[in-house]
Order: C-alpha cells, then structure tokens, then sequence
C-alpha cells in the first residue's frame, strides 16, 4: 500500500499512526497523525509517492526540515521529526512531522472572512514579519511568502510560517536551474520573475502583496491569466488600497506602493519596517505633519536583531489626528496629555488614547480600526476639554527642541496614561502598591476577545526613579531563580537579558526575564524612562497558566513597548 496516496485511517508508518487527511499539494500530502510512543498529534507530511526518486524532489524535502528546524524561532513551525520510511510499499518515501496546528491557514481565512480588519491584519503580520526577518539574518530568503502558507491557531491566531521547500540560503549555491521561477505569481517580486538575484527585499514584496491583500479580500492584481499577473508585477503601479476600501487611510496607499516597489532599493529594508510604517498610517497621529515614508526612510538600513540578550523590539511610531479645528494655543514643544488626578484613576481612567493599533477581533471585520481610534480621539476631547494630544514617537528622544532651548513635559503620575485603553479596561489599581512603588495595578484576562493572546493575569508598577526601578527587577529576577543570559524568546523559556527599541542606532528600552512557575509561564519586564519625557520607570509581569509560552510571548512582543509609555 502507497502511503502517501492512502486515506486509510489507521494506516501506522515511522512510528505514527494516521488519523485523517488534512491535504494534498503538488508534491506532498499531509496528515494528522499521533506519535504512539509519546502520544502527541502531529501534521505529518510525506513526499508523494511519484517524486520519491527524484533527487531534486528529495533535496528540497530534505532542506525544508532542517531550515524550518535551525530557525528555532515562535512564529516558524516547529519540526518535532524528520526520516525516511523503510520497508513494505512506502519504502524510501520521505516524511516531515511538524506542529499540528488546530486552525486554518490565512488564504482559508481569508475566503472565509472576507477582507479583514486593519487591527487583526496588523497583528497577524507582526508576526509573519518577525519570523521572516529571523530568515534573513540567517541569510534565508523564504521566496514564497503567500496566504496558504500562513497557518493561523485559532481562537489566539498565533501564527505560523510553513513549506521552507523553496527557500534560498543566499551564502549558498542554489539547487535550482538559473533563471527558473521559483514562487507563486500572485506574490512574487520582479526580480523574482526575471530570475535575478534575490534578497530579504523579495520577501518584503510578497508582504506588501499580503497586506493589499488581508485588507483588499484579493490579490493586488488579480487577473485571470498567469502571464498577465506577471506582466502587471514587472509593469503596473501597485493598485491604491483605497479605491477598493475607501475608508482605509491613504497613507496605506503609499505604504504598499513603498513595499511592492518595482525597485528593490526602492522598498522597506525588513519585513519590520513593512508592519510598523503600516502602523504609523492607521494610526495617523503625527504631530510634525510627515508622511509615513519619511519615518521609515529615517529607520532604513537597521541593524539586524540581536541575540535575546539585546532583541531588537519595534515601537510603533505615535503620531497626531486632528479631530476638529482647534482655538488657538500657545506652541508647546514638549508632549502635551492631560492626566486625571490619582484619586479619580481607578473610578474613571481618562487617558489619552491609544496611538497603537487596536488588538483585533478574531472574526468579521467590525468599524475599521481607524474610524475607532478617531472616535475615541474625539471623545477624549469633548471629556477632557482638550483639543488636540501630542504624543511623543517612541524613538528614545527626551524632548523637543525650541527656539530658545529644550523643554521636558512632565510626566503622568496615573498608570491609567501608561497603558493602552484595550488593556486597562481589564485593570485595576491597588490600594496599596508594591514595595518601593508609586502606584501599581492588577490586570485579569479580558472576558470578550479584542486582545488577542491575553495572559491569564498581568501587573505593572511605576517607581520614582531607576534606581528604584532595577532594585526592584534584580529582587524579582534572584527570587525567581533566573540568572542573566540564556533564552526569553517564545521558543526556550528561562533567561534574562535586556531589549531595545529598534532604530538607527537601536536605543534601550528595558530588561525582560522569563522562567516557569509551576505549569505558568511568567515573564517579567521592565520598561526604562531614561530621560524620555513620555515614558516612567516601569515593571510589569504576565503569567499564562498551560505552559503556553509561546502564546504569552506574543502578547507580549506585540504590547510591551507600548506599556509604560504616555499614549502609546
């Protein structure tokens, strides 16, 4: 009997037994299946029996399990195993056994969901950009970044990059014939097409398509033959986002237009870049009246992330909306925010509000993220009598030059200003606040789903001072039983080292430890004023009870450097 081409349940090879038929692609099939010496369900993929003599084949099999394998990376699926079958019908047929993932991939959510909303786009793409970029710095080029590849957990929506089959190690000699196309049309890059050399710039190309798409619900040029797709990739303008959801932003436009950029040299330098310009353009708070481009221009050629012991971290860069034409002021060059008294804080919070993208819903579109952020702009302002909020961007500047000197704003006392309206609604202060601490909080896990990933419980304290502040992270770090160094990245659980706001050069931001609590998964933070008017001596830990480390470490990468900061 050929496994590959079987459906038979039951059937046990390699040590697994096969449960159902997940798919069919053109030269694998994949199964869930049970290890059934450990018990654990897996997606178990097996080269089709007819390319299992084709070495060519065979070598690209073989090279997607060892590079998904060396990423080691949360947002990259795991491989747990890798072999040949032996013996019987199915002798020599190749097998990969990965993560099983109980969800869908992104194209499947995509045809079922329709277009989606910009907060779930964004948050999905945060972590396609970081699993890709942790490519590149191994000089990984995936070359075929597309929706199907996308595995998404649901309800959480952790995401997963898939099929490394065609990656390219770009130190290495390719395996395939020169100038032979190698990707899907829909996503691929003009260099791509041409069969010229390629870099983490073709990677961004097909991310660029990818956003058109999630927010378009198609393809950005979508045409019914495949030459004529190529032909619009190597010739055509990248089609406005608008003109198909006129209640997006234009600065989304120029986004994608920077992304799918015919030149290479032309479009962002990571996949980071990409999300966080995005971010910027939803958000649309600037208060310099820039465009998106000339944020992004400023942080090109980024130094590619460190170790854990000094991760680069993405700051989503705050910006101003206007939200009605305001009386005349006095100019201020520091940031302006209103901030309630501390007495009233825990009764009725008035912060300002977000400047990050809202967390998404995890189905249907819902109001677009920023008609919502506006609205809140606007009830802020009717509440508080203030006319317009000046956020400080998160690029570690201390203040703002006037004509006559530099200026610092004073910095809120109420942690109601420090975290971001979707969280703090789930929060609430203390009576009595840590040793060594101003004022402390207690956050529970969210009863609807508008964060994604929440943690089962999370706290934050501000301190006076950052002497205070690292007293207090080194006490909680040794009663922890965790040493400086080792691993905190969602993949290994049990280190300590510091992280960085990502930049040009990249500027401090905090310190973080990870360890296990009993089954908890708990990590600890801090995030650092340092001289920032917009920021306070900040620490916060988060606990996932379950083991789920990898979900908890996304939530936390996506909302760590927004916590502790005025607005953000």
């Amino acid at each position: 009997m050929d496994v590959s081409e079987s459906t038979r349940i039951g059937t046990v090879f390699a040590g697994y037994r096969v449960e159902a038929l997940l798919g069919r692609g053109g030269m694998s099939v994949v199964y869930l299946a049970e290890h059934m010496r450990l018990g654990r369900k897996v997606a178990l993929k097996v080269l089709a029996a007819p390319l299992a003599h084709d070495e060519s084949y065979r070598e690209r099999f073989i090279r997607e399990s060892q590079r998904a394998a060396d990423l080691d990376h949360p947002n990259v699926i795991p491989i747990y195993d890798a072999g040949e079958i032996e013996g019987g019908d199915s002798d020599g047929l190749l097998y990969i056994a990965m993560r099983y993932v109980a969800g869908s991939d992104l194209r499947t959510i995509l045809r079922r969901d329709g277009p989606l909303g910009v907060g779930r786009t964004i948050f999905i793409l945060d972590q396609i950009a970081s699993a890709l970029d942790a490519a590149h710095d191994r000089d990984l080029i995936h070359r075929d970044v597309k929706p199907s590849n996308i595995l998404v957990d649901e309800p959480s929506e952790h995401v997963y990059l898939t099929d490394f089959g065609v990656a390219k190690q770009t130190t290495a000699p390719d395996l395939t014939r020169t100038g032979m196309f190698i990707g899907t049309v829909d996503y691929a890059a003009p260099e791509q097409i041409e069969g010229l050399a390629l870099d983490r710039r073709t990677d961004v190309y097909a991310l660029g398509c990818m956003l058109y798409e999630c927010l378009a619900g198609r393809p950005p040029f979508d045409r019914e033959a495949e030459v004529a797709v190529m032909h619009a990739h190597l010739t055509t303008p990248p089609p406005k986002l608008t003109e198909v959801q006129p209640e997006l932003p234009k600065e989304l436009d120029r986004v994608i237009a920077k992304a799918m950029a015919k030149s290479r040299d032309d479009r962002f330098a990571t996949a980071t870049e990409l999300v966080d310009a995005a971010q910027a353009a939803v958000v649309q708070r600037r208060s310099t009246g820039a465009h998106v481009e000339e944020h992004v221009e400023a942080r090109r050629d980024v130094p590619a992330p460190a170790p854990v012991e000094a991760q680069a971290e993405v700051a989503a860069p705050a910006a101003a909306v206007p939200v009605a034409e305001p009386p005349p002021v006095e100019p201020v060059a520091a940031v302006a925010a209103v901030v309630p008294p501390p007495a009233a804080a825990a009764a009725a919070p008035a912060e300002p509000p977000d400047t990050a993208v809202p967390a998404p819903p995890s189905r249907g579109r819902g109001a677009p993220g920023w008609v919502a952020t506006a609205l809140l702009v606007v009830a802020a302002a009717l509440a508080s009598g203030v006319v317009a909020y000046l956020v400080a961007r998160d690029d570690g500047g201390s203040a703002s030059a006037t004509g006559t000197g530099t200026t610092e704003a004073v910095a809120p006392a109420s942690l109601s200003a420090l975290v971001p309206r979707q969280l703090w609604k789930d929060c609430q202060v203390q009576s009595q606040p840590a040793a060594g601490a101003i004022e402390s909080a207690v956050c529970t896990q969210p009863g609807d789903l508008t964060v994604q990933n929440p943690p089962d419980r999370w706290d934050i304290s501000i301190y006076p001072d950052g002497q205070t502040l690292e007293a207090a992270y080194t006490a909680a770090r040794e009663a922890a039983g965790v040493k400086p160094g080792g691993r905190c990245d969602g993949t290994s659980w049990g280190g300590a080292g510091p992280w960085v706001h990502a930049g040009t050069p990249p500027k401090p931001g905090g310190e973080r430890f990870c360890y296990f609590d009993g089954d908890e998964a708990v990590i600890v933070w801090t995030h650092k004023k340092l001289g920032q008017p917009s920021h306070r001596d900040m620490l916060a830990s988060a606990r996932e009870g379950g083991t789920d480390h990898a979900g908890l470490f996304t939530w936390w990468r996506f909302w760590h450097h927004r916590i502790g900061k005025v607005g953000a």
